[in-house]
């Protein structure tokens, strides 16, 4: 028997305070420091390629470094929430440390720049330079030579500008309670939609999902590869959420009795099809710094509901309960 189902989901943006630091060598790499970490979820790429993109230079030229409590403070690891904070701090502080640049290149009187006007200089490709060609060109590791400096550092962080110390102290201490996703006129969400197929065995009742295909919205995906690889993680979990994962207690007791990978059931690769995923989000300057939304959790959402909805159309039979287990079919 197969089955269509579809189901919608959202998950809301929360946002949280966090810093980064920003800081531009006489060699012209670029390091970034803040103690948020990276779990696997690629915050390390995604920094390193905002503060490349913002700073003009390769990535391969940012050296990220994360976890360690003497670096600027940041937020928790969780609730889809660290890329589009520390994003946003780093792109501030890498701003900050451009406009420093900038300023010393025009403002020392031993820069090759010295008296030109801001708006008349470029930093791309790790090189300082007049867009017209008509000027010097020097790389940001000659001008920070000339001008007898070793490094320019700033910081950046998600507060607004007006923040007083009190506020930001404040934010720190109470880190763990995100802003709202519901703020003044605005209600943040990232928002997804699942469209899954499913084969039931008539005489079994055992369920299989044969097809996913799966359009969400993160907003501005900073890294659409990293984020292709979460939405399929996310649609993982909901398959095992529906199909596979419940905890069972001894009711005699009061002890989950299945408390082990051997006895809770997750998802293996037999029990994963095709799975495609779409974005179809734009940037949402609302949620975040650069427009990005949460990624990580979205696609587990909706998906049983996709999958219960499927094996309704294939049997006729509506289940309530997860996991969609063959003893409730039968």
């Amino acid at each position: 028997l197969i089955g269509w189902g579809v189901a919608a989901g959202t998950y809301p943006v929360r946002r949280a305070y966090g810093e980064a630091l920003v800081r531009i060598l006489a060699d012209g790499s670029v390091e970034v420091e803040s103690s948020s970490i990276d779990m696997g979820q690629g915050t390390y790429t995604i920094l390193a390629q905002t503060a490349a993109e913002t700073l003009g230079v390769r990535a391969d030229d940012v050296v990220v470094k994360l976890g360690d409590s003497r670096f600027p403070r940041a937020g928790v690891t969780g609730g889809s929430r660290l890329a589009g904070v520390m994003t946003g701090a780093v792109y501030k502080a890498a701003t900050s440390a451009l406009d420093q640049l900038v300023g010393l290149a025009i403002s020392d009187p031993r820069s090759p720049f010295h008296a030109l006007q801001a708006n008349t200089l470029v930093v791309a490709n790790g090189r300082i330079a007049s867009p017209r060609g008509d000027g010097p060109d020097v790389s940001v590791a000659e001008l920070l030579k000339s001008v007898g400096r070793d490094h320019i550092e700033a910081t950046g962080d998600t507060m607004p500008a007006n923040s007083t110390p009190e506020d930001r102290y404040k934010n720190y201490t109470t880190i763990a309670m995100s802003v709202p996703h519901t703020e003044g006129d605005y209600s943040r969400h990232s928002w997804c939609a699942h469209f899954i197929e499913v084969r039931v065995d008539e005489d079994f009742g055992t369920v299989r999902v044969s097809r996913v295909v799966s359009a969400l919205d993160s907003g501005r995906l900073y890294n659409p590869k990293l984020a292709e690889s979460q939405w399929k993680g996310g649609i993982i979990m909901g398959i095992g959420q529906a199909l596979l994962e419940e905890g069972i207690v001894d009711r005699r007791h009061g002890r989950i009795v299945n408390d082990n990978l051997a006895d809770y059931l997750v998802p293996t690769n037999a029990d994963i099809p095709d799975i495609e995923v779409i974005s179809v989000g734009i940037p949402d300057l609302h949620s975040s710094v650069l427009g990005g939304k949460g990624v990580g959790e979205l696609a587990i959402v909706g998906v049983a509901p996709a999958i219960a909805n499927a094996v309704f159309h294939a049997t006729g039979k509506r289940i309530r309960d997860l996991p969609i287990t063959l003893e409730k079919l039968i």
